[in-house]
């Protein structure tokens, strides 16, 4: 299937995108090490109907996601509280086109777009597709940004990563699926969570 290119330009998001339930548990509910990534990609984490494709590639990390969903489906890095503090990209496969949009998480259930902010879109090399009620996208996505709304990632440490999809190409819909990992993206090693719906 081609692959088509879109930014989206369309206003804040207000919703609930993976926040951490309080009094969750401090045991991770799974701990492992990622396996073989897609071809192009070095590792990759599959969590119920997703999956989490990564390669860092000197001062970038190519991504690549997949979901169970004709809707929505994202990812966000190092939140504070809940979704707050996260640098986020979130994406959708709409009219033949890849959607994608840069945000950051100014609440702990809200985020808005870094260009709304003051910032900029970092997402580069985006693409997608939708095939049989699985969509993915794909981008690279600086370590460390120019913006100040952007904390840098740390391959070599712990990363806080957020993976959730939607039912609808409607971002303001409320997730179906989420998961809260950390992540090391050097050596795949990982510990899931958080994860809630399928």
């Amino acid at each position: 299937m081609k692959k088509a290119i879109l930014v989206l330009s369309t206003g804040f998001i207000i919703g609930i995108f993976l926040t951490c339930s309080k009094g969750t548990s401090n045991k991770p509910l799974e701990s492992g090490t990622a396996g073989k990534g897609d071809p192009g990609y070095t590792y990759k984490i599959s969590i119920e109907k997703m999956q989490f494709n990564w390669a860092v590639a000197g001062k970038t990390i190519r991504i690549m996601l997949k979901g169970k969903t004709d809707g929505w489906i994202g990812i966000g890095f190092n939140p504070t509280n809940g979704m707050k503090d996260a640098n986020f990209i979130l994406g959708m496969y709409k009219n033949g086109q890849a959607v994608l949009t840069n945000q950051h998480g100014t609440a702990p259930t809200m985020h808005k777009k870094n260009v709304d902010l003051g910032g900029n879109n970092y997402i580069k090399n985006p693409s997608g597709s939708e095939t049989n009620g699985e969509t993915e996208i794909a981008f690279t996505y600086p370590l460390k940004t120019r913006g100040k709304l952007d904390k840098p990632i740390d391959v070599n440490g712990t990363t806080v990563v957020l993976l959730a999809h939607g039912p609808s190409k409607e971002l303001s819909q409320v997730h179906s699926f989420r998961a809260k990992l950390e992540v090391n993206l050097t050596t795949g090693k990982y510990s899931i969570l958080l994860m809630t719906g399928k």
